[in-house]
């Protein structure tokens, strides 16, 4: 019996420093969703927040840029496709619908973090609609404000679920922030379960839905998942 709670304790212990303290999956659902009023809400898969501030969950924030005078369409926390899902999706300044110009991840009292995955639940210029192949939506990741790596641009995802996996290289392992932002006219952007200094999922094959992210994301086939 000794031998064997020995070998529990050993097993406890390995895991517990193998998985950094801060490992996280944010998946937007009971996480604190601050809105531009500074009431306080809290996710549930059931309500869409729209008016958001920021968003912080498992000790890591969501920050949609600017912080002020972003209209109340512009930036939503919460079931905004109305599936039963937490997500978070804003409408960019290049579209018709809202004022944002990039949505900024940080660990909350600062730090470094890998971030290793999400999904793309949307990446449009036809808000509500199919994407049309030509958005330039990127992904950069920083620390001390110097750049990891040259930007990665997202493939271009339809509105809503189904979702694509995004799978990032070692230009996203100790950054300080990440930021996303577009260069040219999109409308929707959406996305969910970020891993964060956590192994990501194993891919969900999906045949003929297969997106090519290029040299940033180390060549790698992510295929489209379901959710």
């Amino acid at each position: 019996m000794t031998r064997f709670r020995n070998s529990l304790v050993g097993a406890a212990l390995l895991l517990a420093f193998g998985v950094p303290a801060s490992a996280a999956v944010i998946d937007f659902t009971g996480g604190a969703v601050t809105r531009l009023d500074a009431s306080i809400e809290t996710t549930n898969n059931i309500v869409n927040w729209d008016n958001v501030d920021y968003y912080e969950e498992n000790g890591f924030r969501l920050d949609f840029i600017p912080n002020s005078g972003s209209a109340a369409f512009a930036t939503q926390v919460g079931n905004y496709y109305g599936v039963g899902n937490d997500v978070i999706h804003a409408h960019w300044s290049t579209g018709d619908f809202g004022g944002v110009t990039a949505i900024e991840i940080t660990k909350i009292g600062g730090g470094t973090f890998d971030l290793n995955y999400f999904i793309l639940t949307s990446n449009t210029d036809t808000g509500g609609a199919a994407a049309s192949g030509l958005e330039e939506a990127w992904i950069e990741g920083f620390v001390g404000a110097v750049s990891t790596g040259a930007a990665v641009m997202l493939p271009p995802e339809d509105w809503g679920f189904p979702a694509t996996q995004i799978f990032l290289g070692a230009q996203f392992d100790a950054v300080d922030l990440v930021r996303f932002y577009v260069t040219n006219a999109v409308d929707c952007f959406g996305m969910d379960e970020f891993y964060i200094d956590e192994p990501p999922p194993p891919p969900v094959p999906e045949p003929g839905t297969l997106a090519l992210l290029g040299l940033g994301l180390a060549g790698l086939l992510i295929p489209r998942r379901r959710k």
